[in-house]
């Protein structure tokens, strides 16, 4: 999902809203699950892309607590979205928060996760695709933060399946300089809806033809426990080309 999408300004809770319809969103705008209740309040993706899942913003409420969330559907080919490894990033701070995967009917599951801001003068987040060619000084920390996230992964059997710079967040400055702790950049990864257990995760029924894909990914084949790798390989040269 693509935070560039969403226009922000120097306040972080004034974000350009879409004039929308009720029906634009989810349940003429309401939503509620488990022990929370809130209402959608804007389309993330603008304009409409087919390419992309239905995704929303929303903001839930439970007693006092009032937090901003992304929720978006998908429909997941391998019978459950990736739940499991999602929540196993999030322990180790490599997620944001995952509320809810709710599965609807046939495949449709309604996934609520916590939104990953940023503000102007303050800082946040931002995908790692805005750094494209302009990772400089910082491509090879940026990249061994990477391959540690995959060797988390493969100790426990799991795979993301999407590993692209669109589906990794990293942690900014009020700069846009990329922020370390203890000496690693700070990153994030989502989208999971491929994502999970080597031997049960697949790919959807059709990949974008322009992607170069690990060798012999195919629609509704399994993801092999090598392909995250592979696909960090393979775009990561391009990527950084010009900081080389």
């Amino acid at each position: 999902m693509s935070r560039q999408d969403v226009g922000v300004t120097g306040d972080a809770n004034m974000i350009e809203e879409p004039q929308i319809q009720p029906l634009d969103c989810p349940d003429n705008g309401l939503l509620r699950f488990d022990d929370w209740e809130g209402v959608f309040y804007a389309p993330l993706h603008i304009p409409k892309n087919l390419d992309k899942p239905p995704c929303f913003l929303a903001k839930l409420c439970k007693a006092s607590n009032e937090v901003q969330v992304v929720v978006k559907f998908v429909y997941n080919h391998s019978g459950t979205y990736g739940e499991n490894v999602h929540e196993y990033l999030y322990q180790l701070g490599l997620a944001p928060r995952l509320y809810s995967a709710v599965n609807l009917h046939c495949g449709l599951v309604m996934v609520v996760m916590e939104h990953l801001t940023f503000k102007e003068g303050v800082g946040g987040w931002v995908e790692l695709d805005t750094f494209e060619n302009k990772l400089g000084s910082m491509a090879g920390a940026v990249r061994k933060k990477l391959e540690k996230i995959i060797d988390s992964l493969q100790d426990k059997k799991m795979v993301h399946a999407d590993l692209r710079p669109k589906n990794i967040m990293i942690q900014v400055d009020k700069d846009r300089h990329i922020t370390m702790s203890e000496n690693e950049p700070v990153l994030s990864l989502i989208d999971f809806d491929w994502a999970g257990t080597v031997g049960e995760a697949r790919y959807p029924p059709f990949l974008n033809h322009r992607i170069r894909w690990p060798t012999g990914a195919k629609g509704y084949k399994h993801v092999g426990e090598g392909d995250d790798r592979l696909l960090l390989s393979n775009w990561w040269d391009e990527f950084t080309a010009a900081d080389t």
